[in-house]
């Protein structure tokens, strides 16, 4: 008879399941164990949630725990999920930083948290220069980062929070003039690694040339240079040479910015469009403040003018640091809309007191993107560089909360750089994001046939459809 009491559960809690679970195993199967025991005991879609707001680091360690749970975590439907997911519940802040070593044949690439104790030592590049590595991406193009060494003209395509990294074949032309960018393919999920390049002066040639991963070479684009841009691709080219403005992908698209001050007229566009899928290029009109296209725009109107990514809106940084009517300033100009070109102004720093001296003296200042969400706070991070004594550059990164126009340093370095044209070199430094997007091509994905794979995809597609 049962009386008053309850009947007891047959399963297990899971307090109760580690004890049974550290008492029949040793150690060493312990924690496997007690993970299979758990996941038996979780609905599929709590434990799928569970998963999808782990750091990266944990889920590399989960993958040991079994086959079904290797190919889980590994496939491309959970990947896309964790990126989304670390979207909207941002970690805290951090930076990747390259940095020379005492050897000469060598760079060591590290984290750097505001709030941490010391630097954690992501991975070490053999065979680089140390002064000759710098990033290329100083904001992620899904948690991934182009490295580039000018000394031995390799790429490197990494991944912080995975620490795996990829050096891109060689390339055999050695034209003087090229730029090149990292997007990602929706499609294939895979990111591609595009260069421009101006032909040598006899060529007089503009090529666009691609690499994806598991490819042994890098192949034309598919599309070509079609000649009716090759005047705004040749001064794309320039100006990222000159004033290192990298391209920055968003929206399918890499998006290289045009110096109206390399051109006779001012150009009807301000930026030049590659679509990663389709690698066919195009063009986005000019802002407002570019002015009237019968006159020339002085350099020293577009000097610092340069593209960052926001909150996936692509947006031109204008330099008003030299002073204008209405004050020195940085203003940040956002795009509305890739068929029509219209741009609105989403936020002026104005530079007065402690932020003018800071920002109002270095040679370069660029906003290389944003921290934290509409809950925590949004802060735009700002990266200054200015040339100090002969090869030495002082580097620093800010952060401004646009809220209470409060700049803050959060790293401050000094930095060797060798044959460095008009005091511009390189950045070394990027935003860090956690992703778990591979850097090799991957084999044929394993069938995923658990339930929680399957409740992973189902996931997935109902968020797309939303």
């Amino acid at each position: 008879m049962m009386g008053g009491s309850k009947r007891k559960s047959a399963i297990p809690s899971c307090g109760e399941a580690g004890k049974i679970t550290a008492e029949a195993f040793p150690s060493s199967k312990r924690k496997k164990a007690l993970l299979a025991l758990c996941a038996r005991l979780l609905p599929d879609d709590m434990m799928l949630e569970v998963l999808l707001r782990l750091p990266v680091k944990s889920i590399l360690r989960f993958r040991a725990v079994c086959r079904s749970w290797a190919a889980l975590l590994s496939s491309k439907d959970f990947c896309s999920l964790h990126m989304a997911t670390c979207k909207v519940l941002p970690p805290a802040p951090k930076l990747l930083v390259v940095s020379p070593t005492e050897k000469l044949d060598s760079a060591t690439v590290c984290s750097y948290s505001p709030s941490g104790p010391r630097d954690d030592l992501l991975f070490t590049i053999d065979s680089a220069r140390p002064d000759s590595v710098e990033v290329l991406t100083p904001s992620p193009c899904c948690g991934l980062t182009l490295l580039y060494d000018a000394a031995a003209l390799a790429y490197y395509v990494c991944n912080a929070a995975t620490r795996a990294v990829a050096r891109l074949p060689p390339y055999c032309d050695r034209a003087r003039d090229f730029t090149a960018g990292l997007g990602f393919d929706a499609r294939t999920r895979e990111y591609k690694v595009v260069r421009l390049i101006n032909g040598l002066a006899h060529e007089d040639i503009l090529r666009c040339e691609v690499y994806t991963p598991g490819a042994d070479c890098w192949r034309p684009a598919a599309g070509g240079v079609p000649f009716r841009w090759s005047k705004f691709a040749h001064s794309a080219v320039g100006h990222a040479m000159m004033s290192k403005i990298q391209p920055v992908f968003a929206n399918g698209f890499l998006h290289w910015l045009i110096s109206p001050s390399l051109l006779i007229r001012r150009p009807r566009a301000a930026i030049i469009l590659f679509s990663v899928a389709e690698e066919t290029f195009g063009s986005i009109r000019s802002p407002p403040f570019w002015g009237s296209r019968e006159h020339v725009r002085p350099w020293s109107q577009s000097e610092g003018e340069h593209l960052v990514v926001m909150d996936d809106q692509v947006c031109i940084v204008r330099n008003l640091r030299n002073g204008t009517p209405h004050g020195s300033a940085l203003e940040i100009w956002g795009l509305l809309d890739y068929g029509s070109g219209d741009w609105t102004l989403n936020h002026r720093i104005d530079l007065f007191g402690h932020i003018r001296r800071e920002l109002g003296e270095p040679q370069a200042v660029r906003v290389i993107g944003s921290l934290g969400n509409c809950r925590s706070g949004k802060k735009i991070v700002i990266a200054t560089s200015k040339h100090w004594v002969y090869e030495k550059f002082h580097k620093k990164v800010y952060t401004y909360d646009p809220s209470c126009q409060v700049l803050e340093g959060i790293l401050s370095v000094t930095e060797t750089h060798t044959s460095v044209p008009c005091f511009i070199p390189g950045s070394r430094f990027s935003l860090f994001e956690e992703s778990l997007a591979p850097v090799h091509k991957r084999d044929e994905e394993v069938a995923l046939s658990s339930t929680l794979a399957k409740a992973t995809k189902e996931t997935t597609t109902s968020k797309l459809k939303g």
